[in-house]
This record gives C-alpha cells, structure tokens and sequence, in this order.
C-alpha cells in the first residue's frame, strides 16, 4: 500500500524501523475519502493501528511463555542454543506424549530432531534429520 502511496507520504516514511513506521502511519489523520491518495492513508492507517495491537499481543503473550518456561523448567534454557520457545515446544511435546519418551532418542524422534544417515550404500558418517514427529 505505500508503494502506492503519495509521494509527500513516502518520502516522511523511508528509512523508519519497522515500529517507528507503524506508529507514524497510525497517527495519520485521513480527510475525506474523495482521492486513492485519501483512501491508501486510511487504509495504512488502519493496517498499522492493527499491527501495532498484534505486535502488543504478541509480546504480552511472549513474556507469558517466558515465565511459564522459566517456572515449569528453567534447566531446559541454560544450554546454548536453546531459546524460550524451543524450551516450550520441548515442554508441549513432553506434556502431550510422555508414555511414548522412554530415552533420549525417542524425545528426538517424537520432535522431529533425530539424526538418519545421510546416504545409501556404504555410510560416509553424515547425517541429516529426520522432520517427522511432532508437527
């Protein structure tokens, strides 16, 4: 939509971050709708006040895991590499299956990260994984 935007709208908006340019679309004040250029400023500014709302969510909801995680199993996000959200889908799975996790390798079949040789025939010590599982 601001591809198609006036000019004058453009060039206020290039070089914002993505939050920067949200909030200066939201805060458009669209006149009437008689012009495209009158109807693209009410549409983005519609879309950015949407945007805004979603990425407030999104982060509410993001610190909500962050707790729950740190509450129910704040071992699972002290090794590197292990982030908030793997540490929760870890916990989903468990929590969804956990007669079927009877070592380590089955938690790994079941979340779709165990490792299968890579080539057919005689094996070369590659491996890649296998992105079944819990999906």
């Amino acid at each position: 939509m601001l591809i198609h935007a006036p000019e004058s709208l453009r060039q206020d908006t290039t070089n914002l971050t993505q939050i920067k340019l949200a909030r200066h679309l939201a805060a458009l004040r669209p006149r009437q709708l008689h012009t495209s250029g009158d109807s693209i400023r009410h549409t983005l500014r519609s879309l950015a006040k949407r945007w805004l709302a979603l990425d407030s969510e999104s982060r509410e909801l993001a610190a909500l895991i962050e707790d729950l995680v740190t509450t129910a199993a704040p071992h699972l996000i002290e090794p590197f590499g292990i982030g908030v959200d793997t540490a929760a889908e870890i916990l989903i799975v468990v929590g969804d299956n956990p007669e079927r996790i009877k070592s380590g390798a089955a938690l790994a079949k079941l979340a779709g990260i165990s490792p299968i040789p890579a080539s057919s025939g005689m094996t070369t010590g590659k491996h890649r994984i296998i992105h079944g599982g819990h999906r």
